[in-house]
């Protein structure tokens, strides 16, 4: 029995997929008051009959923070896949990305040795990274050295990560995949989706800033092929397609929704004076903390997974899906 924790999400929904597709039964949790609605609709993308896929996951109602419906959740495991998380840039929302992400993530730990778990694959981040090589290249060899004007986010996922590593001491067989920006389609008011969105929309500015982009397909992919496919045990891999500049980004997505590129550049100086601008024409969900990171080049390394075969798809097929995908559907 596999377990799979943030089931809802874009990286759970497109890992049940994964998982169904190589015939696995699955337990899913999802929050009380949340439907599966968006799991079928993924489904749905990929598969011409995704009724029967779905048959293959057994739902339960289960919080993260709440160590009791996590224990029941995980009775009978072999394996758990923790995706869920807490995401937000809202300084407001700190405590709550702190306690979710670093408890939660604890309490996983504590249920999978409880039970007798033997694997735990989870779902961390770049931003748990340290800072770059000397080649300028950050891969997992980086190490995190300080937290000092690190977002609460970044903070949580480090933390994490090492609640897993303490389960990896006490016997767990660990898969730790650090992901880069995730795109994939749907979820359109929240994370990736939501910077596509405002993209598709025709934003007239632009930064400087370069970061890294992965398909969420290749995130599921990737955990899937650690887990099954080899015996990797306490290791942890970066997940990066490619490393684009913002600018090239939202062209790619003008090109492919037929709206005008970026043609405003925003000199770092300038941040503050243009912000409220960007706010209104973002509705607020860029915050200026947000706007500031854009402006910074990191270049990231995937040559650790890449190195045992696996191959990503290009960012560029990636904005094309969700293009047609965004014009063609509500959700």
């Amino acid at each position: 029995m596999i377990l799979v924790t943030g089931a809802t999400g874009l990286v759970g929904s497109h890992l049940l997929y994964e998982l169904c597709i190589r015939g696995f039964n699955i337990r899913a949790t999802k929050r009380e008051n949340s439907n599966t609605d968006f799991v079928r609709w993924v489904f749905s993308l990929y598969h011409d009959n995704p009724s029967e896929l779905l048959k293959k996951i057994e739902w339960v109602d289960a919080e993260v923070t709440d160590y009791q419906s996590i224990l029941e959740a995980t009775k009978g495991v072999d394996t758990v896949f923790h995706t869920a998380a807490f995401v937000s840039f809202k300084a407001a929302d700190s405590k709550k990305i702190l306690y979710t992400n670093v408890t939660g993530t604890a309490n996983i730990v504590d249920a999978c040795l409880e039970n007798g778990v033997k694997t735990l694959c989870h779902v961390s981040s770049i931003a748990a990274l340290g800072e770059a090589n000397p080649a300028g290249i950050i891969d997992e060899s980086c190490l995190w050295q300080k937290s000092k004007g690190q977002s609460a986010y970044a903070k949580s996922k480090f933390l994490a990560e090492n609640e897993v590593w303490r389960g990896f001491e006490h016997g767990l067989r660990v898969v730790v995949v650090n992901p880069s920006v995730i795109l994939g389609p749907g979820r359109w008011d929240s994370g990736s989706g939501q910077l596509f969105s405002i993209a598709a929309k025709g934003i007239p500015f632009y930064t400087t800033g370069i970061t890294g982009y992965v398909d969420v397909r290749d995130v599921a992919k990737a955990m899937a092929f650690l887990t099954f496919d080899t015996d990797v045990n306490g290791e942890k891999y970066v997940l990066n397609s490619e490393n684009i500049s913002f600018r090239d980004l939202f062209n790619t997505i003008a090109t492919e929704t037929g709206v005008k590129k970026p043609f405003i550049k925003v000199p770092g100086v300038l941040i503050d004076i243009l912000y409220p601008l960007i706010f209104i024409f973002t509705l607020g969900r860029i915050s200026k903390s947000n706007l500031k990171s854009a402006f910074t080049q990191t270049y990231y390394s995937a040559n650790k997974i890449k190195s045992l075969g696996f191959k990503f798809i290009p960012i560029s097929e990636t904005i094309s899906l969700m293009a047609k995908v965004k014009l063609n559907t509500n959700l």
